[in-house]
């Protein structure tokens, strides 16, 4: 493939920011948490079912956010494929959790400008992985298009299941 244009890298590294993100915001909880989720009980292993779906949740968006950055910084079609879904996701997530807080405060004040200036980034990274020279780069048809739909639409249903 050929030489990645400053739009690529950049949509790259916004991905592999995105799963180091979630890495460190996982160590954290793990070395602050207070309850114990995992705990040996009279011999036996108890498990707080919804932290384990919330771990299970958290790890596949780590290890797909570094994998697919690693791989569209290589210039791997599957970079892109894999990279999308994770844009488009934490595009909608933050996109729902901006607008829920616009509807609690009913009106625009100085709380909204980070998850501005996110959904602004998330947008970009999306639009240069569209771009005609991305598209042709990476050599994406609709069949691979529908399939990173596909993998949106996995992930989606991932999160929303594991609630």
């Amino acid at each position: 493939m050929g030489k990645l244009s400053w739009r690529e890298k950049y949509a790259g590294i916004l991905v592999l920011l995105i799963g180091i993100v979630f890495l460190l915001m996982q160590l954290a909880s793990l070395l602050s948490n207070t309850s114990h989720p995992y705990s040996i009980q009279s011999g036996s292993l108890v498990i707080d079912k919804n932290e384990l779906y919330s771990d299970i949740r958290t790890y596949s968006i780590i290890l797909a956010g570094i994998l697919s950055g690693w791989l569209l910084l290589k210039s791997k079609r599957a970079g892109w494929v894999l990279s999308l879904p994770i844009l488009l996701f934490i595009t909608a997530v933050l996109g729902i959790k901006t607008v829920e807080q616009v509807m609690k405060i009913k009106k625009f004040d100085n709380s909204l400008i980070g998850p501005g200036v996110g959904l602004l980034l998330l947008l970009l990274a999306i639009l240069f992985l569209f771009l005609p020279s991305a598209r042709q780069k990476y050599r994406v048809s609709k069949g691979v298009v529908l399939l990173t739909l596909l993998l949106f639409a996995a992930l989606c249903g991932t999160y929303i299941f594991l609630q």
